[in-house]
This record gives C-alpha cells, sequence and structure tokens, in this order.
C-alpha cells in the first residue's frame, strides 16, 4: 500500500518551521540548519505499521510542513533485500527500517548513507551504547535505532506467596525448592533451555564475549572458551531445578504458562507481556537475576531507521531519521504500536516512562551486548545453539559441545566460502 501525505501549504509555514531545530545535526552533504536554508521536497519513507507511519509522518510535517512524505508499507525484514533492487532502479525509498542484523550486509551493499561525525557524536550521548553500536562499522554510524528490545526476568507477584522477587540465581534455587513437585509437573521457573538468543546471558555471566570484545571479529567465536565452559556447566546445573527434556522446553510449556498465570518465573522479553497483561496476571519484570555475583549480559536486538544512499534528498532524509530516533518520533512510537525506544532518557516520554513493564525491559537494556552485525552472524546460531541442546540432554559433556560448536561453525562458514 502507498499513502501520499501532502505537505502543508506555503502560507502556514511560520519562521524556522522547516528549518533544523537545535536537536538536529549535521549530515554528510550538509543540513538546513548548517546553510540557513529550509528542508522540503519529497521523500519516501518505507515503514512497517499503518497506524504508526500515518501518526509519524503527521508529527514529521507539523516540524516540516513543505516535505511531501510518500509512504508505502514494507515489512523491516524484507527492505534490505528490495532496496537493493529498487535503489538503482531510481524507485526505492529515501528512509527505509531494518533489523540491526541486516546491517552489515546493508552496508556492504552500499545500501546506506553514513552520518556525519557531528551526528554520530551527538547519538553516542543520546541512544544506548548497546543499540547504537549495532549501526556502527569501522568507526561510523550507517543508521539509529529507533527501538530495542531484549530479555528480562518475570515474576508472578501472586504466586511469590509473600517472598521477595529473586535477585539472584541462587535465590531462585532456593524458591523452587519448596515450589517444585516433578510428579505433578510443577516447577518455579521455565523457560525456552536451548534457545541461543535466551540463553546467551549464562555465557556472559562467565565472561565470554561472542566474536571477540567488539562483536566482530568472526575468526574468534568463542565457543571454545573457559568462560563458555563454565556457563555451560551452570546451565546445566540448573536441569536440577527445571527438569524437562528439551523437546519440552516448547514456547507453550514456558512463556505461555507464565502468561496464563501458572509459573512464577520465567526469562523472555517484551514480546511476551501482551498476552500476560490480556489474562490479567498480576505480574513485573526486572533485570536478570545475578549468577555467581555478576550480572548477565544478554543480546538486544534493535530496529534501525536508514538513510538510503540512493535518496535525492538527503536533508530531509536524515532529518526524518532524526525525527523518529527522537523523543517526539519515540512517543508517537510508544502511543502506536507500545515499543521500547533506544534513547537512554525516557524520562520526557509520556506514557513510556511510567509502563512498569518496559521499564524493567529497559533496566536490563544497559546490560545488553548488541547481536553482532557482521555477515558471519549467520553462521553462529545453529553452533551457539550445540552448547546448550546437546549438554542440557546429557547427550555431550560440555567440552565435547564445545568441540563440535566449533567445528559446526567452521563448516558452516566453509559452505559460505569463508574460513578462520
Amino acid at each position: 500500500m502507498k499513502r501520499t501525505i501532502a505537505a502543508l501549504g506555503a502560507a502556514l509555514m511560520v519562521l524556522g518551521a522547516c528549518t533544523k531545530s537545535d536537536s538536529s545535526g549535521g549530515t554528510s552533504s550538509g543540513t538546513a540548519a548548517q546553510t540557513g536554508g529550509s528542508i522540503r521536497g519529497e521523500l519516501t519513507v518505507w515503514l512497517d505499521n499503518d497506524d504508526w507511519a500515518e501518526a509519524v509522518i503527521a508529527g514529521f510535517n507539523q516540524k516540516y510542513p513543505e516535505v511531501a512524505i510518500h509512504y508505502e508499507k514494507v515489512g523491516s525484514v524484507d527492505a534490505r533485500g528490495k532496496v537493493s533492487l529498487d535503489g538503482p532502479a531510481g524507485i526505492g525509498p529515501d528512509v527505509f527500517i531494518m533489523p540491526h542484523d541486516h546491517v552489515g550486509n546493508a552496508i556492504l551493499d552500499g545500501l546506506c548513507e553514513p552520518f556525519s561525525p557531528e551526528l554520530k557524536q551527538k547519538y553516542e550521548g543520546l541512544l544506548l551504547p548497546a543499540a547504537l553500536n549495532t549501526a556502527v562499522s569501522d568507526g561510523e554510524v550507517y543508521a539509529l535505532p529507533i527501538s530495542t528490545e531484549n530479555i528480562a526476568f518475570f515474576y508472578n507477584k501472586d504466586l511469590l506467596g509473600g517472598a521477595a522477587v529473586p535477585k539472584t540465581f541462587e535465590e531462585i534455587i532456593a524458591f523452587a525448592e519448596t515450589w517444585n513437585n516433578a510428579v505433578q509437573n510443577k516447577y518455579a521457573l521455565r523457560w525456552q533451555v536451548d534457545d541461543s538468543y535466551i540463553n546467551y546471558f549464562f555465557l556472559t555471566a562467565f565472561g565470554m564475549n561472542i566474536f571477540g570484545p567488539n562483536h566482530d571479529d568472526y575468526k574468534n567465536p568463542g565457543f571454545d572458551s573457559n568462560a563458555v565452559r563454565q556457563g555451560i556447566e551452570f546451565h546445566n546445573s540448573l536441569r536440577k531445578t527445571y527438569n524437562v527434556n528439551v523437546a519440552d522446553a516448547t514456547w507453550d510449556n514456558t512463556v505461555a504458562m507464565f502468561q496464563r498465570g501458572e509459573v512464577p518465573f520465567t526469562i523472555s522479553g517484551p514480546w511476551a507481556i501482551g498476552d500476560a497483561k490480556k489474562n490479567n496476571v498480576n505480574f513485573g519484570i526486572v533485570k536478570l537475576p545475578t549468577i555467581a555475583g555478576n550480572q548477565p549480559r544478554c543480546f538486544s536486538g534493535n530496529i534501525l531507521a536508514a538513510v538510503s544512499s540512493y535518496t535525492n534528498n538527503p536533508e530531509a532524509a536524515f532529518a526524518f531519521v532524526e525525527f523518529l530516533a527522537g523523543v517526539e518520533g519515540a512517543t508517537i512510537q510508544y502511543n502506536t504500536t507500545g515499543k521500547l525506544t533506544a534513547l537512554k532518557d525516557i524520562s520526557s516520554i509520556p506514557g513510556l516512562r511510567d509502563d512498569p513493564y518496559l521499564a524493567g525491559i529497559q533496566e536490563q537494556a544497559p546490560f545488553a551486548d548488541p547481536m553482532p552485525t557482521i555477515p558471519e552472524v549467520n553462521q553462529m546460531w545453529d553452533s551457539l545453539k550445540t552448547l546448550f541442546t546437546f549438554t542440557w540432554d546429557g547427550q555431550l559433556s560440555p567440552q565435547a559441545a564445545q568441540e563440535k560448536a566449533m567445528k559446526d561453525y567452521d563448516a558452516a562458514l566453509e559452505m559460505a566460502g569463508k574460513s578462520r
């Protein structure tokens, strides 16, 4: 679907309405604020939600009334592929969104216009580092995160029975000793025990850095490290607390049970909030409990807004991306989609600042590693899953699982035409 939201007439424009405000910085080709000119012309933007698009375009046009926005609904996971085809043909967008793990290939394909050093410095102060870093390559910023998500610890207030919310996994284990009943299939903590994205935090609790400290060294996945060994061993020790096979730790038997009010604790992300609220579960969310005194780090995932390298109106395109990533855009996004902004400070966003559930998600956000953006991340997931799947069910020792993970990763690299 394509919509056009026309600009307001020039007669309605007030002085400064179509120049960048103090909240905007420069672009790689200069800005209206720097040149003293105005932002006008046309933009084509690809967004993935009609209500959000309509509201955010209306908000942008209040600020920049001489920009006509042509909107097309394109899913974030589809955008990069379409830009690579439509951009060179002259029918692509000026602005598009994508999951952050698409940005590596988007940069390699030359689809994203880089931000200026001034804008990079500005957003290093405004945005969560883990979120912004997903859009950085070779020191340059190629997009801005407009929403972010990560896992956290969910707890059922009614089922705590007056006990304090656990702050450590040791406290969870102690609670489970009084709650669990294996005969009744009753377990205090249920989670998807082999999900790579979810279980990564068990490894970071002991110091694991996937692909090295900057998460960009594909030759160093880290599956064979001592930190991973310790993480797997702790993960396996929880089999005593949640004694089911991998095949039985499905979504329906873990998070969905929490959403129905049947389980005291689970580990999930903001996607699990809606159904729990619909079912009137009395629950809360906090950061992940510590493991052996260490605060675990989880993965964060982000949706990024980028300026197409094929744009004919970079000034307006950068202004639109900045609007999406700023307080005004974040407020509109929350009100229309319920998503969490990547801004560090949410105190000026009505509704979001008082949202107890997303506040709990954000409590973990400073302890989140951006999912790597290097192309080799595609070869990472199955190997990472190996560490949890085979050891949880007792098929492999931690050491053997590490060896298998490395071999599987190398084989996947080879199939992609690479080697370590």
